[in-house]
């Protein structure tokens, strides 16, 4: 059973060390920066909004996808010693451990994500040639925050099973490759993060459906939950 007071506790617990991290700060001031970088190409050159975000937001989308993984990762694969204390001197099960740092990290992920994301959107229809829709706008920004909270879940998903969080990031970024080259080669598009981000241009600019752009939401979405269910399954059998 999951205690709300335990999770509570140990989620503003993993909040108050997320915010000491040099990885989530080193984060923060990339996102600035990738949320200015639009703006000054936008004040240079006659871009089209459509055109100058799909290139900005893969730039901007791989270094964050590696950062996601890691900070997921070195979620429970650095924390075995506190894990243990935690279980042997507090009321706290492994069920609310897991839970409130999936929910903290994917949280910290998905502010992260707009606070560097809904800047460039703003900024880049401000200064670029219009060729954008509203509703593509803030589902560029949705799709690409869901993958990056899917790779998270991956992410402590990886390091509840793998001690070592250099080996934890190296099978998340192979399984990631190759789930984009196998499912965009079978053409099930929703499911390639690589089909995905070649896409982002075409939803700028609300060619592509509405049910297509939910389809992509539900598919990453399903994956995230997927991978949280599969964190608290090993974190469950996972010995200390």
């Amino acid at each position: 059973m999951m205690s709300r007071t335990a999770v509570r506790a140990l989620g503003q617990a993993e909040m108050t060390a997320i915010t000491r991290s040099w990885l989530v700060r080193g984060w923060c001031g990339f996102a600035v920066i990738a949320a200015i970088l639009p703006m000054l190409s936008a004040t240079a050159q006659d871009d089209n909004v459509s055109t100058l975000l799909g290139g900005w937001l893969i730039i901007y989308f791989i270094p964050s996808a590696i950062l996601a993984a890691v900070f997921g990762a070195s979620t429970i694969s650095q924390d075995a010693e506190i894990a243990a204390d935690s279980f042997l001197t507090r009321a706290v099960t492994r069920w609310d451990y897991v839970v409130a740092k999936l929910s903290s990290r994917a949280a910290v992920v998905a502010l992260i994500h707009l606070c560097a994301t809904i800047p460039m959107l703003f900024l880049s229809a401000r200064w670029g040639l219009n060729d954008s829709t509203t509703v593509g706008l803030l589902m560029t920004s949705f799709i690409t925050g869901m993958m990056l909270v899917f790779l998270t879940a991956v992410g402590v998903c990886t390091g509840a099973v793998l001690r070592n969080l250099a080996l934890a990031v190296v099978v998340i970024m192979c399984a990631v490759a190759a789930e984009g080259l196998i499912f965009g080669f079978l053409e099930i598009k929703e499911f390639s993060p690589t089909s995905v981000l070649n896409e982002l241009p075409e939803t700028i600019r609300g060619d592509t459906t509405t049910w297509q752009e939910l389809r992509v939401l539900l598919a990453f979405t399903a994956a995230s939950l997927a991978g949280a269910a599969g964190a608290a399954l090993a974190f469950q059998r996972r010995e200390f």
